[in-house]
């Protein structure tokens, strides 16, 4: 090793352990969801890419967390720009770089899950590429949606255009990716920040939450509005939802993604089985104009509670009594709206 692999020998062992116990965690996932022990499906594990975010884990006895200060073994102290003060005793330290050269410090920390104030209201959301929508049983209302890749569409698309350009392992490509790196990197952040508020707002004022479920890879496949689905960010906006969730005592009820929320109409329950995806339609059986944001936002809120009310097809976030706060360990990630951030100066 002191001759073929003297690169490992500049790293703590701790760190390397982790790397082992990780590939270890990965292959094990894959086997369960090979043999049907997991709900979803597991790709095998791949070796991480330089170009991608990079991450080191160090246990508790290879850092060292005094006054504010951080010290990593074999790095020594890291001088870091904090967005919120660790409260608590770190167990592990992520450090991490991605692709637009940021460096981000994650401590996980035991704390306890904040208590979210009694609400019984009901909602469900309808995603559309534009605007999320939203009915409580009464009003309907929508929230636009930010766009951030159509805003950086422009300055990305000539950006990339003069990476493609550049020779591959120049150092003008080198140049050239960094340019774009930030760029993407804007986009992610914009979006993550949005959804992130977004998902808290809605657990924070609501009991019950019913949500469409939808295959985002087959919706990809539309070539025509397969940037505006990944711009809006579906699949990871009903991922927030289900886990806050679950730490805050909140019901969330998945209506399946083959109920005909735009096809029905929610005053007669007339179906309207040629209904193109262009259509403004009107209810041949009660004369009832649709629109289709608004029709669909209702059909999911009655098939939800009609879901709600068999008790099947239910996620166990929480029942009508609240669970005991209790202490458990919560990593905390800086990418993201999170509790502890900090940013390596």
């Amino acid at each position: 090793m002191k001759t073929e692999l003297p690169w490992l020998r500049e790293v703590s062992a701790p760190s390397l352990q982790q790397t082992g116990r990780a590939l270890d965690t990965a292959y094990r996932n894959w086997f369960d969801s090979l043999l049907g022990k997991r709900p979803d499906k597991v790709k095998p594990p791949t070796f991480k890419k330089k170009s991608n975010r990079q991450s080191a884990r160090f246990a508790r006895n290879s850092f060292r967390f005094q006054n504010g200060v951080l010290s990593l073994s074999k790095i020594g102290a890291i001088p870091i720009v904090w967005h919120r003060r660790v409260s608590g005793e770190p167990s592990s330290v992520v450090l991490s770089r991605t692709p637009a050269g940021r460096y981000y410090v994650s401590f996980q920390v035991e704390q306890p899950l904040r208590v979210v104030g009694p609400a019984s209201h009901r909602l469900s959301v309808d995603i559309n590429t534009k605007t999320f929508n939203f009915f409580n049983g009464r009003t309907w209302s929508q929230v636009s949606l930010p766009r951030p890749w159509l805003a950086a569409r422009s300055k990305l698309r000539t950006a990339q255009k003069r990476l493609s350009r550049c020779e591959k392992g120049s150092k003008n490509r080198e140049k050239a990716r960094s340019r774009v790196a930030p760029i993407c990197q804007r986009v992610t952040d914009m979006r993550a920040d949005f959804l992130q508020k977004l998902s808290t707002q809605l657990i924070h004022k609501n009991q019950v939450i019913l949500v469409e479920t939808l295959r985002t890879k087959n919706l990809l496949k539309n070539r025509r509005l397969a940037r505006a689905i990944s711009d809006a960010g579906f699949g990871e906006f009903v991922r927030l939802l289900e886990y806050k969730c679950k730490w805050h005592g909140v019901t969330l009820v998945k209506v399946e993604r083959f109920f005909p929320s735009s096809k029905l109409c929610c005053t007669c329950h007339q179906k309207k089985v040629d209904l193109k995806l262009q259509d403004r339609w009107t209810c041949s059986s009660c004369h009832t104009e649709h629109q289709r944001d608004e029709n669909a936002v209702v059909n999911i809120f009655v098939e939800g509670l009609r879901i709600l009310a068999e008790g099947r097809s239910v996620l166990a976030c929480g029942g009508t009594v609240r669970p005991k706060r209790e202490f458990r360990r919560v990593p905390v990630k800086q990418e993201t709206s999170s509790e502890v951030r900090g940013h390596v100066a």
